[in-house]
């Protein structure tokens, strides 16, 4: 059991396990368009707008870069089995369910809401979406805003680790639930909905720190499935 939770939480098994959906999601892209892309997949690309029309081409050679590393570092290490994918992807169901109906019961208990009224009309474009959110919201808020915002806590200010940890949560949680109520597509505010998203933040930020990214992105894209689904029911 400790070798699957230390062997599930490895980087670039994270790579490979989300590889699949992040293909699904960019074919989504191409046959149903540039409507259908997350907000996260836009701010984390933007930086390749440098190299003009080439951006895709060079995007897509770095993921295919980073898939090969992840694949030479795993044969490195042990050999490579997807077979820790099963049980992977088991887990996120898991959570990704929890998330879905205990969080939302809990909190629409208090504070009910709508919060299927944001999403697109077409099913298969809301799990296209659900795709993209999974992967690039994960790897924005949680791989790279937690990160930095935990090196600034605990490196630069010297803060206690577990203190800064949980402000580190608490901060990334709030920043992810807020950016859902910014710009022409973001929701109408209300507290309900902003406090959902913020427990489910602070939810998907301590998977990420405990079970990794790649649980933490297919948590977070069964979860919207899940959404999605039970608004077409």
């Amino acid at each position: 059991m400790n070798d699957y939770l230390t062997r599930s939480r490895n980087l670039p098994k994270s790579f490979l396990f989300i590889l699949p959906l992040l293909v699904f999601y960019e074919i989504g892209i191409v046959l149903y368009g540039a409507e259908t892309k997350n907000t996260a997949d836009v701010i984390v690309k933007k930086p390749f707008e440098f190299f003009g029309d080439s951006a895709t081409l060079v995007f897509n050679s770095l993921i295919i870069i980073i898939s090969l590393y992840s694949i030479f570092y795993i044969e490195r290490k042990n050999r490579l089995s997807c077979r820790i994918f099963i049980p992977m992807l088991f887990e996120s169901a898991a959570y990704g369910f929890s998330l879905g109906y205990v969080i939302l019961f809990f909190v629409h208990g208090y504070l009910p809401f709508d919060i299927t009224n944001s999403y697109v009309q077409n099913f298969i474009k809301g799990i296209i979406i659900s795709f993209g959110a999974g992967i690039y919201e994960e790897i924005l808020f949680r791989m790279l805003l937690l990160s930095i915002i935990y090196f600034i806590i605990v490196k630069a200010l010297r803060i206690n680790p577990a203190i800064g940890s949980l402000c580190s949560i608490l901060i990334c949680a709030f920043i992810f639930s807020i950016m859902h109520h910014i710009g022409p597509s973001g929701d109408s505010f209300s507290i309900s909905r902003f406090s959902f998203r913020l427990v489910a933040g602070i939810i998907l930020s301590a998977i990420f720190i405990f079970r990794g990214l790649g649980i933490a992105v297919y948590t977070h894209a069964i979860y919207d499935i899940l959404v999605i689904q039970n608004a077409y029911t």
